[in-house]
């Protein structure tokens, strides 16, 4: 009856209407009654709340669907798990890393963890925090290194805080030629005042870091762009369409070729903003050992904290 209950309540939540719910699975709605019916007279209460109108889950429905959907979860890891066992010989694992230092980590890392993990099947995303946080929520992905990721069942190792600069290309107002990176000084923000701006939907929870700091400034700026990755935002604003807060690590290549970029750079006080950069991983028997290994490659190749 529980997986039954779990379907029928998430789709009473979904559509607030016991008729949408039963079309949307392709059953009646009095199955889907009698069911909820059993199920209130076996726990002596409400689990719908009957005379309001859309339908919705009672407190004593809510809390029982996060107990079956907490159940479920646990199910799927206990599947997944007992299969990779009875699959020792080749094991699987999805590991994953934020796009800007993806190359460099893995090519540091990866030829030592063949050598002690011969046998494991390893599928490698570069991908955004936004959706590296998505795919361990639904234990599509094993192993992952980016900003800090806050979620329960999610284990979490500190790596390191990363240094910020707002880049300005040459239609800037603030802009001067032939200057790479600029000091930045209390005037920097102030000067962003209507200038376009292009901003990284994709890694979404960087982009509101960056949002709140340009409101907590006072400082209001014209939303010109949307992009997914830092990459390709970077590329606009050398052609001059709206500036841009990226990891000065991004800009390690042009600045040492300054002339040749119409952009400057001012390295934003990490006091004033920064990036928190962590592990997080999902807890498994089964790849404890591999797990444990990237956990110690990274603490030793990531310092605690860095300003490029």
């Amino acid at each position: 009856m529980d997986n039954k209950l779990l379907t029928f309540l998430e789709a009473i939540q979904q559509h607030t209407s016991m008729t949408k719910a039963a079309q949307s699975l392709f059953v009646s709605q009095p199955y889907i009654s009698r069911t909820i019916k059993s199920a209130e007279l076996h726990f002596g209460t409400n689990l719908i709340d009957r005379e309001h109108r859309p339908l919705e889950l009672t407190y004593a429905g809510e809390r029982l669907l996060s107990y079956l959907q907490s159940d479920a979860r646990l199910h799927q890891m206990m599947n997944t798990e007992l299969r990779e066992i009875s699959q020792n010989k080749y094991q699987s694992m999805t590991i994953g890393i934020t796009p800007p230092m993806a190359d460099t980590w893995f090519s540091q890392t990866l030829p030592d963890f063949y050598r002690h993990f011969p046998n494991i099947r390893t599928k490698i995303l570069e991908i955004t925090t936004s959706k590296a946080e998505a795919l361990l929520a639904s234990h599509q992905l094993d192993f992952f290194i980016g900003k800090t990721i806050h979620q329960e069942h999610i284990k979490t190792v500190p790596l390191q805080t990363i240094s910020l600069s707002l880049v300005i290309p040459q239609t800037a107002r603030l802009y001067q030629p032939n200057q790479f990176w600029r000091p930045f000084t209390s005037t920097t923000l102030t000067s962003m005042n209507g200038e376009p701006v292009i901003r990284t939907v994709g890694e979404a929870r960087f982009q509101e870091l960056v949002d709140h700091y340009f409101a907590d400034k006072g400082v209001q700026t014209i939303p010109l762009i949307e992009v997914n990755d830092s990459r390709f935002a970077l590329s606009l604003t050398l052609q001059g369409l709206g500036s841009i807060v990226l990891a000065t690590e991004m800009l390690a290549k042009m600045a040492a070729e300054p002339t040749q970029y119409p952009i400057n750079a001012f390295k934003l006080p990490t006091s004033e903003l920064s990036l928190d950069f962590s592990i997080a991983y999902l807890p498994s028997h089964v790849l404890a050992k591999p797990i444990a290994y990237l956990v110690d490659q990274a603490c030793q190749n990531f310092s605690p904290a860095i300003d490029f």
